[in-house]
């Protein structure tokens, strides 16, 4: 297989779907959805190649989760609340 059949299926089959993205898009949901599921970030960092400690997959590839921000409300609430 050539290094880029991947990516020309991606957007084929995005181009099908009517979706405007990119394969690179699906990096940066991954890296989001394993910090949100609670996997420890040196993990998420080696899954994409990073090094240093994850700082850049912090900084880069993680986004805001309402629900995550939800469960980090509720152990605050938790902790606060007798």
């Amino acid at each position: 297989m050539k290094p880029n059949t991947v990516t020309q299926r991606y957007r084929r089959m995005c181009a099908r779907l009517g979706w405007d993205m990119h394969i690179h898009q699906l990096r940066h949901f991954s890296a989001t959805e394993l910090i949100a599921a609670g996997v420890d970030i040196r993990t998420v960092a080696g899954r994409l190649g990073h090094g240093g400690g994850g700082t850049t997959t912090l900084r880069v590839y993680s986004a805001w989760v309402a629900e995550a921000d939800q469960r980090a409300a509720a152990s605050l609430a938790g902790r606060l609340l007798p």
